[in-house]
């Protein structure tokens, strides 16, 4: 007696499921505004179903072509910039955004999630570019971007359980909640706190999200 054999496929990850939507960050959650970028062959755009985005209104890197107008309110980059596209655009990571401001119409706000440098198997494990909060905000001013935010993310850009704004209120009280169980690490942090500051302790996070108006 033979019997068939079917080919198991894992279920799609349930990104949102146990995270936060990135989407309160935006003026608009209006799914026909925002318009999601990732890596090509990323299979995120299931995942975008679960809160409402279609996977039509996800592109990859590949798809974006630079010099065309669109009446897009959002642009997401929920996790940055692909190594080989920062490669391929020899570094120049400013003319890169600044050309995806041709992308969304005037008033219009652009999302771009990143992991923290500081980690050196970010690169590597991601595959998308590593930076830091200053050097982002940076690059988005230099670019023509205003009114640039930076928001702490926990413990990683897939499954942030924790965004919050960097300042001293809300990053203790995101370390508090996420280490509650770690009594010995939270002593630690806030005896860090001491010497540097909540605001230094916030140059440590594993991710960040920047949110900018064009």
């Amino acid at each position: 007696m033979q019997t068939s054999r079917q080919q198991i496929h894992p279920p799609p990850a349930r990104v949102f499921h146990d995270s936060l939507d990135w989407r309160f960050l935006l003026p608009t959650t209006e799914a026909g505004k925002i318009r999601v970028v990732v890596e090509q062959g990323a299979d995120f755009g299931q995942t975008l179903e679960q809160i409402g985005i279609p996977v039509s209104n996800c592109s990859s890197f590949s798809d974006i072509k630079q010099n065309e107008k669109e009446n897009t309110q959002a642009l997401v980059l929920p996790f940055g910039l692909p190594v080989r596209w920062v490669s391929a655009q020899r570094g120049d990571q400013i003319e890169f955004y600044r050309s995806l401001r041709h992308l969304v119409c005037p008033g219009g706000y652009l999302l771009i999630g990143f992991e923290n440098s500081w980690n050196s198997h970010s690169k590597t494990q991601s595959g998308y570019h590593p930076s830091t909060s200053r050097r982002v905000a940076n690059q988005l001013n230099r670019a023509g971007f205003r009114s640039i935010r930076i928001w702490g993310a926990m413990p990683n850009l897939r499954i942030p359980e924790y965004i919050f704004a960097l300042n001293d209120r809300a990053i203790y009280f995101a370390l508090q909640h996420r280490f509650r169980r770690k009594p010995a690490l939270l002593n630690i942090l806030r005896t860090l706190s001491y010497a540097i500051g909540w605001s230094g302790i916030s140059a440590f996070l594993p991710g960040y999200f920047a949110v900018a108006v064009v």
